[in-house]
């Protein structure tokens, strides 16, 4: 990899955690009775649904989170990352859907109403990452040619 374009690609990666790390700072999912929540919150209880064996997408989402940190680092070496960007995004896009959330630890939970612009945040940063691995592998297989 050239050192310009690892440059860049540092740069984009910079870009992609600024999006993400203000997506825990927004708010994200609102609902009625509950109000809204914000992004870490929902980060930190995310894991739970693994825990208590919920099958919500919201749930699943989470997993998400999991593969953009991989991908980061893998990027970030100049590693590449095969199709890990194509599950970490069919994963993220199930959070579009409406969401069962657990409310507490009685089994109380609430349905989602909308979504807030910690969401598009949080959307924003995986979409990219997304293309950044994409254009990267564009980029490997034009300089082996």
């Amino acid at each position: 990899m050239n050192k310009n374009f690892k440059k860049l690609n540092t740069i984009a990666l910079i870009v992609i955690w600024a999006l993400y790390c203000i997506s825990l700072k927004l708010p994200v999912i609102s609902s009625p009775g509950w109000g809204e929540s914000i992004g870490l919150i929902k980060l930190l209880m995310g894991w739970l649904g693994f825990v208590l064996e919920l099958s919500s997408t919201a749930y699943v989402s989470w997993y998400a989170n999991l593969f953009f940190i991989y991908i980061s680092i893998q990027t970030f070496r100049g590693k590449k990352t095969s199709i890990s960007h194509l599950f970490m995004l069919l994963l993220a896009s199930g959070s579009f859907f409406s969401m069962k959330m657990l409310r507490d630890e009685a089994g109380g939970s609430y349905v989602t109403i909308s979504h807030n612009p910690g969401f598009y945040f949080w959307i924003s940063a995986i979409v990219l990452l997304s293309t950044l691995v994409f254009i990267n592998l564009i980029m490997s297989r034009n300089r082996n040619s």
